[in-house]
């Protein structure tokens, strides 16, 4: 089974052998959370299809040794998620998609910030009146923006592999996306569709992946890296400070 080397592409030294990510160092915890076919379901266009029954993995809260308390004293999370190539029916396979809460004192919701490692992503972002849709691959780093709901979409044939900064302490929301079973848009192996348990969506907006120098966010950089910077990374915990930054990019 062919290895792909992630190191170059990811900050930490990880490799990539089948559907499975290698550690080498202590990281952290390299034993991912596995979101499966049956709790997927409820947001599935096809739930009663054949399926894998481990559809992705989440590693959580990764990072080297050294960089422990700096990560921690910004409040700051690092993940990777690995996404292999399936279809659900028609569909193809999509993380369970969610909301991020408001932040205490403030006005707006907690942002994150995706970087593509292997693969290509399709990133879903929608509130109640926009829905975007940005393709992302190696190297490509996409924010979500302060208020939207997001699900990722690996339409491709390799797997997918992706990180993630994001503040460590909030719970993320699910139950929209459950309630609605799904977002409103399904990517299938025709086209992206409407989700018609939704009473209306907006026109599904494409936008492109783009470096964005005020979050030290740029393509072909790991972003991990920014742990050396962690300054860049504070629109993560303090988004109203970046507003402008956030209005432009929902505009591309």
């Amino acid at each position: 089974m062919k290895t792909v080397d992630l190191a170059k592409f990811c900050g930490l030294p990880i490799s990539l052998e089948g559907n499975n990510i290698n550690f080498s160092g202590k990281l952290g915890s390299t034993f991912p959370d596995i979101r499966t076919s049956q709790q997927m379901k409820p947001v599935l266009a096809f739930p009663n299809a054949e399926m894998p029954q481990e559809l992705y993995y989440m590693y959580r809260d990764l990072c080297r040794p050294e960089h422990r308390q700096k990560i921690n004293a910004a409040k700051l999370r690092y993940d990777i998620t690995v996404i292999p190539p399936a279809t659900i029916g028609k569909e193809y396979v999509k993380t369970f998609g969610h909301y991020h809460p408001i932040i205490p004192g403030a006005e707006l919701a907690y942002p994150e910030v995706y970087e593509v490692i292997h693969g290509t992503a399709h990133y879903l972002l929608q509130n109640g009146v926009d829905c975007i849709l940005v393709e992302a691959k190696k190297g490509e780093k996409v924010v979500m923006l302060p208020g939207y709901g997001h699900i990722t979409i690996n339409s491709g044939k390799k797997t997918l592999v992706m990180a993630n900064w994001v503040e460590r302490n909030f719970k993320s929301i699910y139950s929209p996306m459950k309630q609605r079973r799904g977002a409103m848009y399904y990517g299938l192996t025709t086209g992206f569709v409407k989700n018609t348990n939704y009473n209306s969506a907006p026109k599904l907006r494409k936008l492109k992946a783009s470096n964005i120098p005020e979050f030290g966010l740029e393509k072909g950089k790991p972003m991990y890296n920014l742990v050396n910077k962690i300054e860049k990374l504070e629109f993560l915990t303090r988004p109203w400070k970046y507003a402008e930054v956030f209005s432009r990019l929902g505009q591309k």
